[in-house]
Order: structure tokens, then C-alpha cells, then sequence
């Protein structure tokens, strides 16, 4: 790899991180409770719709992605899917277009798909089938995401003026390096006075550790099985901490972070968790700062000529599974584009994560797939 395309791909980590801490920031101030998703995921299907994208509604989708001139390369960006997907089975990836059986789509859009996203290609009749073609989306999630994403297009978010849909899945299975004991009963503080009780695992090793005495909080890596990828815990000092540690979490530079992390003798109890949630995008991207994607002046002349395209939806549903055994997790991201109606060791460690905590699941090399918050155990 050249030092330029080194240099590039870094540049491309950073902004899927920064990506992922403004996504959480903003579906944070819309959602209370638990919170999961893959940043990775919605990255993706927005850097596809990008390459499809001129003028302002390139412009404003780039930024979002936090991504500028310089940094926006369709060739890197395969680079960055290749690294993050290249290690065994534990991380899948696929990416789908489906084109309405009479829509003419540029085929220079198709070709940048097929070769930088690995994009499958299929046409589908959205004009005259659209419930059936949207059974059929699902059914592709669902395969691509283990059985894990169901009905992630919901009834009439596919119709007659369906042009294409874009689609990404992707599912993550490991065992964790470590292997956690057996589960006991524990507490769980919702609040500093509201417990419930919770399945408990406990592990005792060597692990990467960090404390920020600024920002309160503490930080732990858990890998998983072979180092490919880990999941990175952070957890406020205080029980009521997690609305004061989001509030600066724009603060918080993971990639920094996880540098100064060192070795300790860690003593970590983690609460057994499984969620599945779903979002509606358009609001979130459209405050995030692509807002005209979902107008009349949307411009994707990169992907049909006469600018009748605009972005109707995008969706995004994810799960995760999180045991003493290790974590399975899984997303998926669609996007529908419809015509125009012009009408160390010596020292030890106890992070007990027994109150509202946020984490990531990462790749060796810092790539941020999944991330969440649990507020709320059951």
C-alpha cells in the first residue's frame, strides 16, 4: 500500500469515528433507554448514495460522512470495506442495489457500486409488485444477517414510484479471548436509587485499561477471539454519570484513547444484554446536515439523467446478543430513492459495570461497526 493511501485510509478511520460519535449524539437526544446501531452500516449506504450525488446534495452527504475533497475517494473507501472484512468469517458484509425493472439507471453508477462497495445488482418490479418486492428485500436481509434483521422495510415503504433501493447487511459473530465465568445474580442501577437485578459474568486478565479523571469515566478493550476485533466498554465513575459523559463525548477521541489504554490486572463484571431496535433516518441525517437528499432539490444526475430522483427513506435496524460465551450482533441499512412527483499486570483493576454504560465493537484497527448504550436491563 502507498504512504498516500495509507494516509488516506487513516483519514477515512477518522471520519467513520466521528461519523459514529455525531450519529450517537444526535440519536441520543431523540431516544431515551437503551440505543443500538451500526454506524458502519449507514456509512455505507450514504457513501454509495454519495457516488450517485452532484452539487449540493454531494456536498452536504460528504460532510456528514466527514469527509471533504481531499479525504473523499471511492478507491480508498474500498480499501477501508477490504481491511475491516478481511479477517475469517466474524464480520459479513453485503451491499445491494435493486433497480426497478423500467427505470434507467446510468451505468457508470453501477459500475462504481459493483467495484468499490462489491454491490450485487438486481432488477426488481417496484411498478407493478411493490408488496412483493419488498418481502422480497426482507428476505435478503434476513439471509445476509444470519436469520438476525427482520422486516426491516416496513409495509408501504416500498411502492409504485420506487426507483431503487439501496441495501447494506452485516453481521459479527465471536467468542471473546477470554472466556467470563458463570453468570450470578447481580444489581443493576438504573438510577443511583432504582436497581433491578441482572445475570452477572465475571472475568479476571491482563486487559487494556484507561481512566480519564477529566471527563470522569473509565475505559476497558475486551477482544474477542484472535484479535481480529473488540468490544471497548466506557463506563462513567458515577452510578446517574452517562447524561454528564454523552454530554462530552464529543471530547472523548477514541482513537487517542485507546493508545494511552494500559495493561492492568482487571477484575470486570458485565451484564448479559440483548437488544434489537430499529430507526427511521431521514430526520437524524437531515439535522445531521444532508437534508435536501429528501426534497425536491435532491440531485443524483450521477445516477439517471433529468435530476427526478430523491431519497424517501432510509432505515436501519440492529441487533446484539451479548453472553459469557461472546456477542453476535447484527445490522442492516435501506434506502429507498424515488421518482419525483412534480406536484498491565501489576497493577489490578475493578470495572464493575453495574450502571448505564456505552460501547463499541470495533476492528484490530479501530474501526467502529457497532455501537450502543445500555441504560436498561430487563
Amino acid at each position: 500500500m502507498s504512504d498516500t493511501l495509507a494516509t488516506n485510509l487513516e483519514a477515512l478511520k477518522l471520519a467513520n469515528h466521528d461519523f459514529s460519535f455525531s450519529l450517537y449524539t444526535e440519536l441520543a437526544n431523540s431516544n431515551s433507554g437503551n440505543m443500538f446501531y451500526s454506524p458502519f452500516s449507514i456509512h455505507v449506504i450514504l457513501f454509495m448514495a454519495s457516488t450517485g450525488a452532484v452539487s449540493k446534495t454531494f456536498d452536504e452527504i460528504i460532510a456528514v460522512l466527514h469527509l471533504n475533497e481531499i479525504t473523499y475517494s471511492p478507491e480508498v473507501y474500498k480499501n477501508l470495506l477490504e481491511d475491516s472484512t478481511s479477517e475469517i468469517d466474524n464480520l459479513k458484509l453485503a451491499t445491494g442495489m435493486f433497480v426497478d425493472t423500467s427505470f434507467n439507471v446510468k451505468q457508470i453508477f453501477v459500475e462504481n457500486s459493483v467495484k468499490y462497495m462489491k454491490s450485487s445488482v438486481e432488477k426488481l418490479d417496484f411498478a407493478n409488485n411493490p408488496e412483493t418486492q419488498c418481502q422480497y428485500l426482507n428476505s435478503w436481509i434476513l439471509n445476509k444477517t444470519d436469520n438476525k434483521v427482520k422486516d426491516l422495510f416496513p409495509a408501504g415503504s416500498i411502492n409504485q414510484s420506487t426507483a431503487l433501493v439501496l441495501a447494506n447487511a452485516v453481521h459479527f459473530k465471536s467468542a471473546w479471548e477470554n472466556k467470563f465465568t458463570s453468570t450470578e445474580d447481580e444489581p443493576f442501577f438504573l438510577t443511583p436509587n432504582n436497581k433491578v437485578t441482572v445475570k452477572m459474568m465475571t472475568l479476571k486478565h491482563g486487559l487494556k485499561y484507561y481512566h480519564d479523571n477529566e471527563l470522569k469515566f473509565g475505559a476497558v478493550e475486551l477482544p474477542y477471539q484472535g484479535h481480529k476485533f473488540k468490544m471497548v466498554i466506557l463506563l462513567s465513575d458515577a452510578k446517574d454519570g452517562l447524561k454528564n459523559l454523552e454530554t462530552n463525548i464529543s471530547k472523548i477521541k477514541l482513537n487517542d484513547m485507546l493508545k494511552k489504554m494500559t495493561k492492568y490486572s482487571v477484575t470486570i463484571k458485565l451484564p448479559c444484554f440483548r437488544l434489537e431496535q430499529s430507526f427511521e433516518l431521514n430526520k437524524t441525517l437531515s439535522n445531521l446536515g444532508c437534508p435536501s437528499m429528501f426534497t425536491s432539490a435532491a440531485n443524483f444526475c450521477n445516477i439517471a439523467n433529468g435530476g427526478e430522483l430523491y431519497v424517501s427513506n432510509v432505515v436501519h435496524k440492529a441487533f446484539v446478543d451479548v453472553d459469557e460465551k461472546g456477542t453476535e450482533a447484527a445490522a442492516a441499512t435501506g434506502m429507498s430513492i424515488k421518482k419525483k412527483k412534480y406536484s498491565m499486570v501489576n497493577r489490578h483493576e475493578d470495572f464493575v459495570v453495574d450502571h448505564p454504560f456505552i460501547f463499541n465493537i470495533m476492528t484490530k484497527n479501530n474501526t467502529i461497526i457497532f455501537m450502543g448504550r445500555m441504560a436498561i436491563i430487563d
